[in-house]
């Protein structure tokens, strides 16, 4: 088999990738791993209000709306902050990533599932089609598939696999892997009210989920996602453990889903630490968890994906369009344009996770009292918040602690060993710590 642009991995990135290359006159092949596209689903669900107007997703697809939240600290404390308007939708990631798959069929992409990319090499001079420019290499991809195997052969390939991709370190892309690893049951029977219907309750502390959090989402109809995350860096325990344990244990958890049943448990690991540049080479770029293109503080990442496979998508067209000096520059446009569109949060949430991690329970325990107590911080996080673009929320933010402190002098201490922390996380370059204190 042979086209023009092979995307491997029918997630978010991929279909979105694949939408836009077929859009653009280009003979597109998208494969999916698994027999089904969506299955199995690997993550919550939330999708910001910029995704849904951006790539218009139809409101059917959504489960809840989400416009507060609740942070529980480890000492019990507890901060409730509302916007005035919706911060999110919650889909269900099965028929949400179909849908997508389905677009990018209906565009005229060809859609193989059940097939897994295994190995991608040089094999030699491109095509001399009208139009492309004759010295264009090819990469043949070799693909799992019962019951026959399959190779591709194709100028560009454009790489969606998820967190743990196989073909870019063959072709020299070195990723710089820092996963944390994430285990949600979904269930049935959540006890809910006014105040929970829309909003997510978040769970801190070392003993709750080192090195991430863990969270309970609602997701209509008394159901919920009870899931975290932790970083094997700073625990040896599984993440069964600490959900087991948080369901069991936990004051604010245990009621509220005491005699729910588990419908559905999901595992997956989500990318930290995202890709050192670049994110392509000759012949591929990199998009999606793949390339590191997540937030984290929160793991999310399906806008910044989908993002990433539309520039990625316009890039193939003009890295194959045959005009040989915008064939040169087209994979490194690629880069500065999706840097330019969200590479600051990526950066900026990477160094928020890393001096969070740095800092002990107390001090998570005073920044959440001091939310919960402070107006003026409160009132900055609710008119200044935005999930997908958390950056815009540290002016107004810091500026707010800094007047809390000026308050209440025992916010001190933590604004001083949060500076500290982020300094040091800058200097590390998010370098592991192989102890954390439990203080």
């Amino acid at each position: 088999m042979n086209c023009d642009v092979l995307i491997v991995g029918a997630g978010p990135a991929g279909s979105t990738a694949a939408r836009t290359c077929a859009s653009l006159g280009l003979r597109t092949i998208l494969l999916e791993e698994h027999p089904e596209v969506g299955c199995p689903t690997h993550c919550t669900g939330k999708l910001s209000l910029h995704g849904f107007e951006r790539f218009h997703i139809p409101a059917s697809l959504i489960q809840t709306t989400l416009r507060a939240a609740a942070f529980h600290a480890p000492d019990g404390t507890v901060a409730r902050v509302r916007r005035a308007v919706p911060d999110s939708h919650v889909v269900d990631r099965d028929p949400f990533d179909r849908f997508l798959a389905q677009r990018a069929a209906d565009a005229g992409a060809d859609v193989i599932t059940g097939a897994r990319a295994r190995t991608v090499e040089r094999v030699g001079s491109g095509s001399n089609r009208p139009g492309r420019p004759a010295d264009r290499g090819l990469l043949e991809v070799r693909i799992e598939r019962r019951p026959d195997p399959l190779v591709i052969t194709t100028p560009l390939v454009i790489d969606a696999e998820g967190a743990n991709p196989i073909l870019p370190p063959q072709l020299n892309i070195s990723p710089r892997r820092t996963l944390v690893h994430g285990l949600q049951y979904e269930l049935d029977g959540v006890s809910v009210d006014g105040d929970t219907e829309d909003a997510p309750d978040l769970y801190f502390g070392r003993e709750v989920a080192p090195g991430f959090f863990a969270w309970l989402m609602p997701i209509g109809s008394g159901r919920g996602r009870l899931g975290l995350a932790v970083d094997p860096r700073l625990t040896n325990r599984p993440p069964v453990f600490y959900l087991e344990r948080l369901m069991e244990t936990h004051p604010a958890v245990g009621p509220r889903v005491r005699g729910a049943s588990i419908t559905r448990k999901l595992a997956g690991r989500i990318p930290i630490l995202g890709l050192r540049r670049p994110t392509y080479t000759d012949g591929m770029m990199v998009i999606g968890d793949a390339a590191g293109q997540v937030k984290a503080t929160s793991g999310g990442g399906i806008y910044f994906s989908m993002l990433a496979g539309e520039i990625a998508g316009q890039a193939a067209a003009r890295y194959l369009g045959g005009d040989v000096v915008q064939a040169r520059t087209a994979l490194a446009d690629y880069e500065r344009q999706w840097q330019a569109a969200f590479g600051r949060e990526v950066r900026f949430t990477t160094i928020v996770r890393q001096t969070v991690n740095r800092l002990p329970d107390r001090h998570t325990n005073t920044v959440i009292r001091a939310l919960a107590t402070d107006e003026g911080l409160r009132r900055a996080v609710e008119e200044h918040g935005d999930t997908q673009y958390q950056s815009r929320l540290f002016r107004p933010a810091l500026v707010a602690t800094v007047r809390a402190g000026a308050r209440d002098l025992r916010l001190a201490p933590t604004v001083l060993a949060a500076f500290g922390a982020a300094i040091l996380s800058l200097w590390s370059d998010g370098a592991p710590r192989t102890q954390l204190s439990r203080s």
